[in-house]
């Protein structure tokens, strides 16, 4: 499986760290550490398709905006800055519901 580098990391990660997977890609993270947190470390900066099929992108980092809503384990619009990773966690950027069904 291909590995994403985190290249933008603003201190480097700690002993204790756990994988998840983002957009088919394998990438490390650490325990405590928000999906928002480990997208930014990778350069994932556009992450969702809104339901006007526009890309968006992290605004607020707080979970006030919504703009970092990703699917997350299957489940549709969770907000990345809000959630915390889990081991084997599978992370879908770029991932509309009402597209993939067809409901526009």
């Amino acid at each position: 499986m291909y590995m994403l580098h985190r290249k933008y990391d603003i201190q480097e990660l700690g002993a204790e760290q756990l994988s998840l997977t983002i957009d088919g890609k394998s990438v490390a993270a650490a325990a405590g550490e928000t999906v928002l947190s480990v997208l930014n470390a990778v350069g994932l900066r556009q992450l969702a398709r809104n339901d006007n099929q526009e890309m968006a992108g992290s605004y607020c980092g707080m979970g006030v905006c919504h703009c970092c809503q990703v699917k997350i384990d299957g489940r549709y619009k969770r907000r990345a800055c809000q959630t915390i990773v889990q081991a084997g966690m599978q992370v879908e950027t770029a991932s509309n519901r009402i597209e993939l069904e067809g409901l526009r």
